[in-house]
């Protein structure tokens, strides 16, 4: 039983029921999320905030004693512990979507977290982009990489050259890599069960088929196939257990493999893999693809939140005021 679920028991629908009937409503609950990352942050962030209760609200023994009061009081123990807007809305969404189940299941008449004021959204600390020249410095160093670096190779430059995020590409199946009309693409699972159809850019796609060549030539050697619903990336060692390496991408390995080269190609500010995203975005925007597109091919709701990834200087010559048409007027009767 994980430690949220141990936690929560002492929070039980009623004193007198037996311990494991929020077990099977925990689980019903989590499972209800198709997301396997939703799935762990939502537990991550229950488990916190009934461990919050459990220290600060020892009066707190039953789901019906929690009040709007408890859910303000640690959205305020979030906020003093300097936790970013955007992880504390994270947070209390999940404790409210907690409420929301139990007051489907009639546990609970109301759900505490309804009108709760939450912090406005503003980042704290962006992801650091990469300029063009430095991602162009990364390619030229990753180029020459063979043989089970290849691996390293083909992580790169799909993460710069597409902006899909890091759980995305660890979800990636060999069937997701397709051709349509003569155009290399991958399916990408992306949040909020979005399905989305990546264009591969050529170069990109060239090292991805000498990627899958390694592999098949790799599979050959142990009398093996590869399979349709085989992870595209994997390992290409397992310490623990060396003859299993048909199983995704750990995604320590994935921060492991973009900063370790960064690194190496004399980019020392802080990196991650969003850093890609952040720079395909900057990018494509900083050379006059158009906003709304570029939302929509990388999976946002909302262009706000394109727009907040574009870290990169507007050209003075872009302004809007060279456009303004009662100002030509002006100009060509001097």
């Amino acid at each position: 039983m994980s430690k949220a679920l141990q936690i929560t028991e002492d929070l039980r629908p009623a004193k007198n029921s037996p311990k494991n009937v929020f077990t099977k409503l925990a689980e019903e609950f989590f499972n209800n999320f198709q997301s396997e990352h939703t799935r762990k942050s939502y537990r991550k962030d229950v488990e916190q905030f009934f461990e919050y209760l459990k220290l600060r609200h020892t009066e707190v023994r039953d789901f019906t004693d929690i009040e709007r009061l408890h859910i303000v009081s640690y959205r305020n123990f979030l906020t003093d512990g300097d936790k970013a807007p955007k992880t504390i809305n994270r947070k209390l969404a999940a404790v409210s979507s907690l409420f929301d189940f139990l007051v489907e299941k009639s546990i609970v008449l109301y759900n505490p977290c309804q009108s709760i004021k939450r912090p406005r959204h503003q980042v704290l600390r962006p992801t650091n982009d990469l300029t063009d020249e430095q991602i162009r410095a990364l390619f030229q160093l990753v180029d020459p990489l063979k043989d089970h670096q290849l691996l390293h190779k083909a992580v790169i430059y799909l993460l710069f050259t597409t902006g899909i995020r890091k759980a995305e590409l660890i979800n990636l199946k060999i069937k997701d890599y397709r051709v349509i009309d003569g155009i290399h693409t991958i399916e990408v699972k992306a949040k909020g069960s979005k399905i989305l159809t990546k264009v591969i850019h050529p170069a990109t796609a060239q090292i991805m088929d000498e990627y899958l060549i390694y592999l098949k030539i790799e599979a050959a050697k142990d009398h093996e196939e590869l399979h349709a619903e085989d992870w595209f990336f994997r390992p290409t060692k397992n310490p623990l257990e060396p003859g299993h390496l048909i199983k995704p991408l750990n995604p320590k390995s994935v921060d492991y493999i973009v900063k370790s080269w960064c690194k190496k190609a004399g980019i020392h500010h802080r990196i991650s893999p969003h850093s890609a995203r952040a720079s395909y975005i900057g990018s494509a925007l900083d050379n006059g693809v158009d906003l709304y597109k570029i939302s929509r091919d990388v999976g946002h709701a909302s262009v706000k939140t394109t727009e907040e990834y574009n870290k990169r200087k507007q050209r003075i010559s872009e302004s809007p005021v060279w456009g303004l048409g009662f100002m030509k007027k002006v100009s060509s009767e001097e």
